[in-house]
């Protein structure tokens, strides 16, 4: 009997590093799909651009903020691709690594987390890190370069320090959230005071204020800097819900149907802010998005036809909610508990009806939620009845997400990029290109597949920018972005172009004279011309 708990330990132990093995196998296997989109070719070329020159695409020496596409992005992923672009060359699999292998240790913080927060736990911390390896939202956030997926790791692993006391180690990993991905400037201050009510913390102890708080702060300068200035503050304008206000036209049919005294009442500028933000943080509570849907928005945010969590999921979720009401409120339940009700916020208050990329933090507390709802059920059902439904929905996401996924919304997986980039590069020689701009910055394509040579393209860069959103290159060399006109172009000697299908179609071309680059769907989504 002495020896049984060191057994059960090392048990413990070789079933997690199978969960870690597999759930790392499941993120990189056909790392190649699904394509590359804009921001990861953006954070690969600028992760080259540092290896080679110290500097971003524009010139900036070593920046922690990247202008990129006028979109500002944090830096720290950015840094994190440098040394596999050095170890493997500027492709995909290099610019998501850094993604793949934090995602495939994710599980492994969950499960030190709950045992740090509850030692004899230890079946709930399996289970939970299995439930996080094999999770649809954390496999597709973790498959490519989502800064998301890195800020989620970040946050966890802060959190476990900050549990075991160890506050500096816990400051820095907060602190790097901050130069990760913008939804960290909200969920790090809200995940400290959930952390600080749960483990009841003494905020006022020296060791807390001077290792803590304290070296948070000095993290903390650079953004605070930041945020005073126009460019961060012009990112939080665009997506900040604050900033999008009822059309006129239809206060005006409100104020005809009413009078101005029920308007102040029911329907003034900060009731309506208020009813969409509570829309917003309900719906990524919603059985339409966490099982039925994903993002009904934007495609390339989930597969299709599936929500982000598995379907026995939906279900265990409210058993495991409702089993945890049930219970004394013990520091870990608080903690999560807390965690259920600020996970939607980061997304709740920005201008998407739905965004699992802001909300990516909920899945931890949902996924807590499901185990306990899991090991809660095993009493009354059968355990090869959860594995077997678990085992079936997994593979129904998985056929989802590599056989339909990309099929069903191209245009949002800027499916054809990568065909239609070569396409040019191995056709250029002597010719006046012209590329569609149809899809959105192609440029930063062009620069990653042609490896071109940063020192070079730093001297001729040039983002237009019109309005508070991101701009646009238009000329690299000889190659001009934006949509070919055929009519002119076509009358020319020696032009390539490349255009869109709806290109095409607007400019009312007959396809059979162009040359298909990508097809998809019964067409192609970027043809070619050339003239002689």
């Amino acid at each position: 009997m002495a020896h049984q708990p060191l057994t059960l330990f090392l048990m413990n132990k070789k079933i997690l590093f199978v969960i870690v093995i597999l759930g790392f196998i499941v993120r990189i296997i056909n790392f190649n799909y699904p394509p590359m989109l804009w921001d990861e070719a953006s954070l690969g070329y600028n992760a080259y651009s540092i290896l080679k020159t110290a500097k971003d695409e524009y010139g900036t020496l070593l920046p922690y903020i990247f202008k990129s596409f006028g979109d500002y992005k944090p830096g720290l992923y950015i840094y994190l691709t440098v040394p596999f672009v050095a170890l493997l060359g500027l492709n995909p699999l290099a610019v998501r690594l850094p993604s793949i292998i934090l995602g495939s240790l994710l599980p492994l913080i969950l499960y030190l987390l709950i045992i740090k927060f509850s030692p004899k736990s230890a079946k709930l911390a399996l289970l939970s890190a299995a439930l996080l390896a094999f999770n649809p939202w954390n496999i597709h956030f973790s498959r490519g370069a989502w800064e998301t997926n890195i800020l989620l790791f970040e946050l966890m692993t802060a959190s476990y320090f900050f549990v075991n006391k160890k506050n500096l180690i816990s400051a820095l990993f907060f602190g790097l959230t901050l130069y990760t991905y913008q939804g960290g400037k909200l969920m790090s201050p809200l995940l400290i005071i959930i952390l600080i009510i749960a483990t009841k913390t003494k905020i006022f102890s020296k060791q807390f204020i001077v290792k803590f708080v304290l070296l948070l702060f000095i993290f903390s300068l650079p953004i605070i800097i930041g945020l005073l200035t126009q460019n961060d503050s012009n990112r939080l304008q665009v997506f900040g819900l604050w900033s999008y206000h009822r059309p006129k036209d239809e206060v005006a049919v409100i104020l005809k149907e009413s009078d101005p005294f029920n308007f102040e009442i029911f329907h003034s500028e900060p009731i309506f802010v208020a009813r969409n933000f509570i829309i917003r943080y309900f719906n990524h509570l919603s059985p339409r998005f966490l099982a039925f849907e994903g993002d009904w928005q934007i495609g390339r945010h989930s597969a299709p036809y599936i929500g982000v969590m598995l379907y026995p999921s939906i279900i265990f979720i409210l058993i495991g909610i409702i089993a945890t009401l049930s219970t004394s409120l013990t520091p870990i339940n608080a903690f999560f508990l807390l965690f259920l009700l600020i996970g939607p916020l980061p997304a709740a208050l920005t201008r998407d009806i739905i965004q699992p990329v802001r909300s990516l933090s909920l899945s931890i507390p949902l996924i807590y939620f499901t185990a306990v709802g899991i090991l809660s059920s095993v009493k009354y059902l059968p355990k090869f009845i959860i594995i077997t439904a678990y085992l079936l929905s997994f593979y129904y996401y998985s056929d989802l997400y590599y056989n339909h996924m990309v099929k069903v919304k191209p245009d949002h997986w800027l499916f054809g990029y990568q065909p239609a980039m070569q396409y040019l590069i191995d056709h250029q020689a002597n010719k006046d290109v012209t590329f569609t701009d149809f899809y959105g910055q192609p440029y930063i394509f062009y620069l990653f597949q042609s490896k071109y040579d940063p020192s070079a393209y730093q001297s001729q860069s040039n983002l237009i920018v019109s309005g508070l959103d991101t701009g646009k290159i238009s000329k690299i060399d000889k190659i001009k972005f934006e949509t070919p006109n055929f009519q002119s172009l076509s009358k020319k000697p020696n032009q390539l172009f490349i255009m869109s299908y709806d290109d095409a179609l607007r400019q009312g071309i007959d396809l059979k004279i162009l040359t298909p680059l990508s097809p998809v769907n019964g067409h192609s989504s970027f043809y070619a011309y050339e003239t002689k």
